[in-house]
């Protein structure tokens, strides 16, 4: 996943930030949370904020971190 690929972004009841490249995607599981808003970012940005930030891809859920390794800023996954 390139590094510029716009995320939508919210966190979980439990805190946890949790992004999906689809906005429809993202106000379905935000319309389920209480008091949530969507915010843009790019997995680059979402990376250098928190590498452990879940990104949902490919109808599961990886790490930013794992979807930049392979080189110092990321390989296309």
């Amino acid at each position: 996943m390139p590094e510029d690929t716009l995320l939508y972004l919210f966190h979980d009841d439990q805190g946890r930030t949790i992004t999906t490249p689809d906005r429809d995607e993202a106000l379905v599981f935000v319309s389920a949370l209480r008091d949530q808003t969507i915010t843009e970012t790019t997995l680059g940005q979402l990376y250098d904020d928190d590498p452990k930030a879940l990104v949902r891809a490919r109808a599961q859920y990886y790490w930013a971190q794992d979807l930049m390794s392979g080189t110092a800023r990321g390989r296309v996954v």
